[in-house]
């Protein structure tokens, strides 16, 4: 493919502001979406309802159909870091967590990391999404989004040996559903029903079951789960979003396809707005740059660390970096690549008797793998047919404890703000222990640690530096303590003795705060569920999108993904950003 009217804005720029106009050769589309992960599909898929719209998606990653463990709910762990699906990301050094440079996988596939996660279909409280709105973004409030959460996806019920499985039809009710698939699958672990019953007892938690997508998750559940019933397969935005939208002729897609600038139209270099018209990729298959047009948007759906990336590399963003990387500065956004917000997970690890199965047994066993693949392809039960975190809990600290770290900011969150997430993973690693591990832990739900997302680059193909600053915040450190401290106690009660060997990391031992913070350091890690780099909030804020998710300075330029979030919800992030996608669809097409 050729360029038209290409211009470059300076010789030593690099090709960093591609100013450039379509002709007869070259391919346009009414939009051009770049990733094809999450909010991506949804956002394709809604559009091309309409047979006048077409769309084309830029996926960087590989054919959903490459590598067959992402179909496999219980190889959910073989896709998560490492693997042909993933970008291998690793942080910068993170200071408070012994200067560890920890793995950061994130899906490199279509489908994104909704093809390579856990598969936890959680909603959190409908508190963030009120402050959402509460700082500006009118329209974000739970009152607004939650029809948007019921119109993506379709629950099927427990099955009738699920009797203990609480959940409440009203929370995903919506005409005929939407394409994404939950239920709660065929196998669900059973140290999680052990975990279950422990968190409820009196001398666990006192966390009772309930539904916990009603925007109301303190309790425990459960988890609907991203597996497709009818053949017990992970769903995940390309399998349900994405095979849908491809039966039509108006969708286009193109996997290989890395994202390198964003395309202006020659007329606006030096106007404001700044107009966006197309894509410059690099199709990685023939190792050639193309270029695609946009005749109405161009929407970013790359994730918290590609989206903000782009934009960097393009000319939008923070002018100190934009300059040290010898980019013009097209739109100063000292906000992109700002505030990014983690889950980070930690707890210690448990021996638990051999007759509990977990993960780890078939991971290492040649035999078992065989035969609980089998069962799987057989039948869609069995071992495989589940995911390694079955269930999860949402709790409040107390007011005396937050009041004695000055947690004020905790305290303040609406009573309804769950402050921690608890689960159990059927797996385990201890360097030289060989016996059935499995893992309970705590998530940091609010956290007050922010990191950033910087580039190092004027090239899309030089991963950005992914900071998080975990536990940066002395609140955070305390929080995660008490939090590690109160899994103890739930693996101490009886229900959980009668198939605890012992504590096999740190140990039972280790019992000072000091020990204790040390522990979460080695070997705390993230549960993959990074946001807020392109905040959407007031620019004077350090906002990057405003409520309609348009890029502040530009025009026909938005971004829908994680990397919107002004603040994290309260769980997992993946419900959220289909959330994300419905609406944006609908927001891009009041304005078409």
């Amino acid at each position: 493919m050729r360029f038209s009217n290409f211009a470059v804005a300076s010789a030593g720029a690099s090709a960093s502001l591609v100013l450039a106009s379509p002709t007869p050769s070259t391919p346009q589309y009414d939009y051009v979406i770049v990733g094809g992960g999450n909010a991506g599909l949804v956002i394709a898929n809604r559009l091309t309802e309409n047979p006048n719209i077409s769309v084309l998606v830029l996926e960087a990653g590989i054919d959903y159909t490459d590598d067959f463990n992402v179909t496999v709910p219980g190889l959910d762990l073989t896709v998560t870091g490492g693997a042909m699906v993933d970008w291998n990301y690793t942080t910068a050094p993170q200071a408070n967590m012994l200067n560890r440079q920890i793995a950061y996988p994130r899906g490199y596939v279509l489908g994104g990391s909704s093809s390579t996660n856990f598969m936890a279909y959680t909603r959190g409280s409908a508190a963030p999404f009120d402050q959402w709105a509460a700082i500006g973004n009118s329209g974000w409030d739970w009152e607004s989004v939650y029809p948007y959460f019921k119109k993506s996806c379709h629950l099927t019920p427990p099955e009738a040996n699920q009797s203990f499985v609480v959940y409440d039809e009203s929370a995903y009710d919506y005409p005929d559903g939407g394409p994404l698939q939950l239920s709660f699958t065929n196998y669900i672990e059973p140290i999680a029903i052990y975990f279950s019953e422990a968190l409820a007892s009196s001398s666990g938690l006192g966390l009772q079951e309930k539904e916990t997508n009603d925007g109301a998750p303190i309790g425990q559940s459960y988890l609907a789960t991203a597996v497709n019933p009818a053949h017990q397969t992970r769903d995940s935005s390309w399998t349900s979003f994405g095979l849908q939208a491809s039966t039509r002729s108006n969708f286009h897609y193109l996997t290989h396809a890395l994202a390198t600038r964003l395309l202006f139209n020659p007329t606006s270099s030096t106007s404001s707005p700044l107009v966006v018209n197309g894509v410059q990729y690099l199709d990685k298959t023939s190792g050639t740059t193309q270029v695609a047009y946009a005749t109405r948007e161009v929407i970013l759906a790359a994730g918290a660390f590609n989206s903000p990336q782009l934009l960097m590399v393009s000319g939008i963003g923070p002018s100190d970096q934009l300059t040290a990387n010898n980019i013009p500065v097209l739109v100063s956004l000292p906000g992109v690549g700002q505030n990014m917000t983690d889950h980070l997970f930690f707890g210690p690890v448990y021996e638990v008797l051999s007759n509990i199965t977990t993960a780890e047994q078939f991971l290492t066993n040649a035999t078992k793998y065989a035969d609980y693949l089998n069962q799987w392809e057989s039948s869609g039960s069995g071992e495989m047919a589940g995911a390694v975190s079955s269930m999860s809990a949402w709790e409040r600290l107390p007011d005396e404890f937050l009041q004695s770290i000055g947690a004020q900011e905790l305290i303040d969150l609406r009573s309804d703000w769950n402050h921690i997430q608890l689960e159990m993973l059927a797996y385990g690693v201890v360097a030289g222990n060989t016996g059935n591990l499995v893992t309970p832990g705590g998530v940091i739900s609010y956290p007050i640690s922010r990191g950033n997302v910087s580039i190092v680059s004027n090239s899309t193909t030089v991963k950005p530096i992914v900071q998080p600053n975990w536990l940066e915040s002395t609140i955070d450190q305390q929080v995660a303590i008490y939090t590690f401290k109160q899994v103890r106690q739930v693996m101490s009660s009886p229900i959980m003795s009668s198939i605890v060997i012992n504590e096999a990391y740190p140990g039972a031992n280790v019992t000072s705060d000091a020990g204790i913070l040390a522990a979460i350091q080695a070997t705390g890690h993230p549960i993959y569920q990074a946001s807020g780099t392109c905040a959407m909030k007031a620019r004077a804020d350090g906002g990057v999108v405003d409520e309609n998710l348009v890029v502040y300075g530009t025009q026909n330029l938005r971004v829908a993904d994680a990397s919107i979030f002004p603040i994290i919800p309260s769980a997992n992030t993946m419900a959220p950003a289909y959330m994300v996608g419905e609406k944006a669809a609908d927001l891009i097409k009041a304005d078409q």
